[in-house]
């Protein structure tokens, strides 16, 4: 009776466990990088490298909770009724929003939502990093 040959330990380990591993890694990396180099669809406004004043309306809020349309102080109630009349014949009209770090986001809300309720486009400014 040969009993020793039945109890052999193998030395050897058996790789398919970590081949599996490695594959579903690469599944895993390959669907992440797909989803980030596809990010999220922003329509973003185009620029011919100039623009005429009457085809970009600018609304600026101070930190005191001024107003300014293209520079001219008015009052909160007027915004939307001047911007009508100055974007009456206009197909596209772009309304540029700047707004002082310090003034609260409602007041810009409210701004971004009256220009999606005429369905304007709006234009976030913001100064570049250094």
């Amino acid at each position: 009776m040969n009993l020793s040959q039945r109890n052999q330990v193998q030395s050897g380990g058996n790789m398919s466990s970590m081949t599996d591993l490695v594959f579903l890694l690469l599944i895993f990396f390959i669907i992440l990088s797909t989803l980030v180099s596809n990010g999220v669809n922003v329509d973003l406004p185009q620029s011919k490298g100039t623009s005429s004043a009457s085809s970009r309306m600018t609304i600026s809020i101070k930190p005191d909770g001024t107003y300014y349309l293209n520079g001219t102080a008015i009052a909160r109630a007027d915004i939307e009724p001047a911007l009508q009349v100055k974007f009456g014949d206009q197909s596209d009209p772009v309304l540029y929003l700047q707004v002082d770090k310090e003034v609260p986001t409602g007041q810009t809300v409210e701004v971004i939502g009256l220009a999606k309720s005429n369905e304007w486009k709006v234009m976030l400014g913001a100064q570049p990093t250094r």
